[in-house]
């Protein structure tokens, strides 16, 4: 059974991102993240999902360009991609939630939170979908279904892919991940990011 976070795990969470970022080199952390260093070197421009976020060094406090601060999801998962981040060139090649460590143990809670609400936001909604998609920036790849890549991070695309029904077989859908997924976030935060594009492309239809 899918555990709930409480907010004091997320708070706990929040701190020992901030910790892990601290002690890090602020250069080193902009150019393996592909992301803007202040000449200063006390804050990281992040763009999330067509959003940008600024991120200061080291106290690791993430803020809008209003000056607002994130939501403590957003900011977990922010400063989880400047920590994890390793630098390693995308392929190109797209793997399953599964396929990612340890996916198999999140594998309903992605389904749940990930795959179910998109598939019934947009299975019957495919040119609505596109044109959410790219309003995100996103752009399509061509595969067997209709598949959109949205870029989240930098280094973190994610593919939404629909495969409209017919008489024999239901609308379908999943979520897909570059092979160097791994390199970029750690596994239960790729559960929870498609929940929060989804959100997005609805905002934009």
């Amino acid at each position: 059974m899918e555990k709930k976070r409480s907010f004091f795990n997320l708070e706990e969470t929040l701190k020992q991102a901030v910790k892990s970022f601290s002690v890090l080199d602020p250069a080193e952390v902009a150019t393996k993240a592909e992301v803007e260093l202040s000449k200063d070197r006390t804050s990281i421009k992040v763009p999330f999902i067509g959003q940008n976020f600024f991120v200061s060094h080291p106290d690791g406090k993430v803020k809008t360009v209003e000056g607002e601060e994130a939501s403590i999801y957003l900011a977990i998962i922010i400063l989880h991609y400047l920590v994890t981040a390793e630098g390693k060139p995308l392929t190109g090649r797209w793997i399953a939630y599964r396929h990612l460590p340890g996916g198999d143990v999140y594998i309903e809670p992605f389904q749940k939170r990930a795959v179910t609400p998109f598939l019934k936001t947009f299975g019957d909604r495919p040119e609505d979908f596109q044109k959410a998609a790219k309003a995100l920036g996103g752009h399509c790849l061509e595969t067997s279904g209709i598949s959109m890549l949205i870029p989240v991070l930098p280094r973190v695309p994610i593919c939404f892919t629909i495969w409209p029904g017919d008489e024999e077989m239901p609308t379908a859908a999943n979520i897909l991940f570059d092979e160097a997924a791994p390199s970029y976030l750690p596994t239960e935060d790729y559960a929870h990011i498609p929940a929060i594009v989804n959100g997005k492309m609805k905002g934009k239809v």
